[in-house]
């Protein structure tokens, strides 16, 4: 069993998912519903999409490790195993959440550029021919674009939701497992 100064590495390695995931539903959450926000913390939610699958992974792999020794291989209890589950659902959340969370800033990335294009471009013509001057926008694909986000925003949400779910039954199987052993009977 993989060790950390005679401590086994999965009580260490469980705080890592815990702030990274928290922090990636607190962040990704903004991002989502306040879009002023988005051009500040896009980079920081963008690289927690990333690393907090890692993390989680990292915390399955070490409980394990660390079932198999306290308990043998293929002998864990059902609490272990509820808590292994609820690892793995969490887990496969944030592997769906990753591809989804990269449409939504690619299309947000999008939407900015088109902005920015038409904030520098010369006022359409007053006249009334130009099919511009009656959107007030440049970008043809503006109104597929919004429905697109919102869709693909809602899925993030909610992937964002059931991650927190997740999240907070693994780490609450796990302190009831550790609370109730520790406990004087």
């Amino acid at each position: 069993m993989p060790t950390i100064l005679d401590l086994p590495i999965h009580p260490l390695a469980v705080h890592a998912p815990i702030i990274l995931v928290a922090l990636l539903v607190l962040g990704g959450i903004a991002y989502l519903l306040v879009p002023p926000l988005r051009r500040r913390i896009g980079w920081a939610v963008a690289a927690l999409v990333l690393v907090s699958p890692a993390a989680v992974y990292g915390s399955i792999w070490s409980g394990e490790m660390f079932a198999d020794f306290t308990f043998g291989a293929g002998n864990w209890s059902e609490a272990v195993q509820q808590h292994q589950d609820y690892g793995w659902w969490l887990l496969w959340t944030l592997v769906a959440l990753v591809p989804i969370w990269l449409l939504f800033a690619a299309l947000d990335r999008g939407r900015r550029a088109a902005l920015q294009r038409d904030a520098g471009a010369p006022a359409p013509a007053a006249d009334g021919d130009d099919e511009t001057a009656s959107t007030g926008s440049s970008d043809p694909a503006a109104t597929g674009r919004k429905v697109v986000m919102f869709i693909v925003g809602v899925i993030a949400l909610a992937l964002l939701v059931l991650a927190a779910y997740w999240l907070f039954r693994s780490g609450h199987s796990g302190a009831t497992m550790v609370w109730e052993s520790s406990v004087p009977q």
